[in-house]
């Protein structure tokens, strides 16, 4: 007898003022939700989906980026369009999930070229395309705020854009765009940073543009870069394993497990960030920062602003003193958790843990609720980490955790039936 092929659902809670949450209105749900994907199965993902490779969300428009059975990629994106941020075809609102493509992303598709890296900041979409033996190609689309479309002037405009290169140099060598690989692209709500790395020589060097002034692309003397910039952090040595953006600061996370931090530390979120090492994630909200360590216990610490309770521990010193310390789960037996991936929103964090002695997974989360992006059916802030799926009651899902995600108020769950 065959086995039967198992499916996947993407459910989704939190803030849906123009439909980003894709299920099918545009009013904010407190409680998780299958996704809609247009011309679909109610409930389920365009038939031949693998797995969703990537899930970006903007302020009110979200990006996924699916990987199909053939090995081809489809774009797929809801929410707000009014910028240009789901590409010119949809300019004002879109309630559930519509294949995405422009005139530019064709041009590039009919040679060959494939989607393999997204990333969305406040009102700007950003494309990776990649072709074997080919330059990688970054469009940019949407929004130009802050420099935001990288394209290297101050207008709007709503025409999809390739990011050039050509322009920079290292130690006065100029950079052929050419032998430019794209290995991640990451996005905060006003700047974007990409870890790229030469083919000729193999050097890993971190770019970025956008909003700049409070040094989280590596200096203060511009108040933003309209151009991709070489953050000056002599990276190849130690190259980046992961990145991730605030509000106003970056995190960057070494091969080597040590960390980087830069921009603003108003809120502390940069506060002790030079000092540890085994790190093998790092995450951000608006104004905090997370970092995964590579231990016994898979310890999570946090440092940064906890006015919704998004450090996730009740370890806070005096009002105006910053602490790190490690967020704090509790379990009916006392025992830590394993914690398997971590991901950061606005400012709630979500969690993936399997309990002490058991390979059963479960999602936590915790921090800001305003929009009931926890999915625990009401609006009130939690302040320390709290078992959202599975939960039971009206709306428990079946079955296994794939990958979770979290937005700017929203919070999204993949499960494999």
């Amino acid at each position: 007898m065959e086995a039967q092929t198992p499916y996947l659902r993407l459910l989704a809670a939190g803030s849906n003022a123009r439909g980003q949450l894709a299920n099918g209105s545009d009013d904010d749900s407190h409680t998780f939700k299958e996704c809609r994907f247009r011309g679909c199965i109610e409930g389920m993902l365009p038939l031949n989906t693998l797995r969703i490779l990537q899930l970006a969300t903007g302020a009110n428009h979200t990006l996924v980026l699916l990987e199909l059975g053939d090995g081809r990629t489809e774009l797929w994106g809801c929410g707000d369009g009014r910028k240009g941020q789901l590409g010119p075809e949809y300019m004002e609102q879109l309630t559930e999930f519509t294949p995405i493509s422009t005139p530019l992303y064709k041009t590039y598709a009919s040679q060959g070229y494939t989607c393999c890296l997204i990333a969305a900041a406040w009102e700007t979409s950003y494309l990776v395309l990649k072709l074997p033996s080919r330059p990688d190609v970054v469009i940019s689309m949407g929004s130009n705020d802050f420099g935001a479309l990288g394209v290297g002037t101050k207008h709007a405009t709503a025409t999809p854009a390739v990011v050039s290169f050509d322009h920079l140099t290292i130690e006065g060598r100029s950079i052929k765009p050419s032998g430019l690989v794209v290995e991640s692209i990451v996005a905060g709500p006003r700047h974007v940073v990409l870890h790229v790395r030469t083919v000729l020589n193999n050097e890993h060097t971190l770019i970025g543009w956008g909003l700049a002034r409070h040094g989280q692309l590596g200096d203060t003397k511009v108040v933003n870069y309209d151009r991709p910039y070489i953050i000056s952090l002599g990276v190849s040595p130690d190259p980046v394993q992961t990145c991730s953006l605030g509000l106003q600061h970056t995190v960057v996370c070494h091969q080597s497990g040590r960390t980087t931090a830069f921009g603003s530390n108003k809120k502390g979120q940069l506060h002790r960030m030079d000092s540890w090492e085994r790190v093998r994630q790092v995450g951000c909200t608006w104004n905090g920062t997370y970092l995964l360590r590579d231990d016994d216990e898979n310890t999570l610490l946090s440092t940064g602003s906890n006015a919704h309770g998004q450090l996730g521990r009740e370890s806070q010193v005096e009002e105006n003193e910053v602490t790190v310390g490690p967020v704090e789960f509790t379990s009916h037996d006392g025992k830590l958790p394993s914690l398997k991936f971590f991901a950061c929103g606005s400012e709630h964090v979500m969690t993936v843990i399997s309990p002490y002695g058991s390979s059963d997974m479960e999602i936590w989360g915790w921090g800001w609720n305003e929009h009931g992006n926890l999915g625990l059916d009401h609006t009130d802030d939690v302040p320390k980490p709290i078992k959202i799926w599975p939960a039971g009651g009206g709306h428990a899902l079946d079955g296994r955790i794939a990958r979770v995600w979290a937005g700017n108020g929203t919070s999204w769950i993949l499960s494999q039936i």
